[in-house]
């Protein structure tokens, strides 16, 4: 029986990306040796450009590919959120009278979590068994086969407050760190692959002893401003989208409100099929004006205005000594996504071109 082939006026578009399939390619073909931190401004692609790459692999390799968007789950979570829950979640129990479940994203790449038996979960509830030890043997079991095994947990500062056993002394997330660690760097066992908008968390648990000659940072940045131009010029072979193209000034309007935000362009261009362009990226900075105006008005507002003054400029990027009080304020900017922390330069700037617009029409507003 023939799959059906579903038909839409707009497709999502995979541009370029060469540089980092490379990058990604040449991590997986190295035996196991670190832990990579994949960080970058939010909407830059990272779980885009993830998805797409072991979509190709997989076809050439064996690799057993764990997946795991804490985006997608934690959203779920209710605001008491503790460890046993977590293990339901993370864990899921299959025994053999059970049918097979075929939990698998695009590509054939398996999503999700470690499969254990009812036996075994038992024991990890009752603490007699380590959760990470039968992770652990799972991956030895898989490379045993010679089958390469990959863990990717996207967004995993999502993780951040949760503590073992609803204790207050072991954090999840050591624990965790701990356990890449040793399944990268010492055993040489698993491909561990952090994601994650927030470089400021992934600053601060590199800074760990133990994480900084065991990891890797690698950027994942915005479109360059020619890979969006060859995009919005050519609609059709890369959106397949038919019922309108845009003109050169059109592409460069684009590009001067959003720049190279991947999901953010894909929006505007969902809503140029009701709407003329100059409306839509005149509601689009609105629409950011209102998003900063809010996050300012709610409190520390003098401090507030005084950071983003720093980018009203053309000069995006802004480093410097701060007080204890201005770094507990940035640090809240970069967990609410208005800010982005580079970690490997150490500098903090807008997330993309729309964040500046939102910051350079509140200024406006007030003179």
């Amino acid at each position: 029986m023939a799959k059906n082939k579903l038909e839409y006026k707009k497709d999502a578009a995979f541009i370029d990306r060469e540089t980092e399939l490379k990058y990604l390619r040449d991590y997986i073909d190295i035996r196991p040796e670190s832990i990579l931190f994949l960080h970058g401004p939010k909407s830059s692609g990272k779980t885009t450009l993830l998805y797409k790459f072991f979509e190709q692999v997989e076809k050439e390799q064996k690799l057993d590919v764990k997946f795991i968007n804490m985006r997608k789950i934690y959203t779920e979570f209710p605001d008491d959120y503790n460890y046993k829950e977590f293990l339901r979640l993370f864990f899921n129990v299959e025994d053999k009278t059970a049918k097979e479940k075929k939990t698998k994203w695009s590509g054939g790449v398996n999503v999700g979590f470690f499969k254990i038996n009812s036996q075994v979960e038992k024991g990890i509830y009752k603490g007699r068994i380590d959760p990470f030890k039968v992770m652990e043997k799972e991956f030895i079991t898989l490379t045993n086969k010679g089958i390469k095994p990959v863990l990717i947990i996207d967004e995993l500062q999502a993780l951040d407050k949760i503590y073992l056993n609803n204790g207050k002394d072991r954090r999840l997330i050591v624990e965790f760190f701990n356990f890449f660690v040793a399944m990268s760097k010492e055993s040489h066992l698993a491909h561990i692959i952090v994601a994650s908008s927030d470089g400021y968390f992934l600053n601060t648990v590199h800074n760990d002893s133990k994480l900084k000659k065991s990891s890797d940072f690698y950027k994942v940045d915005y479109l360059v401003k020619d890979d969006v131009m060859e995009w919005l010029l050519n609609l059709e072979k890369y959106s397949k989208i038919k019922d309108y193209t845009l003109t050169e000034e059109d592409a460069e309007k684009i590009w001067d409100t959003v720049g190279g935000s991947m999901w953010e362009i894909q929006d505007i261009l969902s809503q140029l099929f009701e709407y003329p362009i100059d409306e839509v990226l005149a509601n689009y900075k609105q629409k950011m004006l209102g998003m900063i105006t809010y996050y300012i008005v709610q409190k520390e507002r003098k401090k507030k205005e005084e950071i983003f003054s720093h980018f009203i400029a053309n000069d995006n990027l802004w480093a410097r000594d701060t007080n204890e009080g201005d770094a507990e304020l940035l640090r809240d900017m970069v967990t609410n996504n208005v800010l982005y922390f580079d970690p490997t330069r150490a500098v903090y700037y807008p997330h993309g071109k729309s964040y500046h617009w939102g910051i350079r029409l509140y200024f406006e507003g007030l003179t």
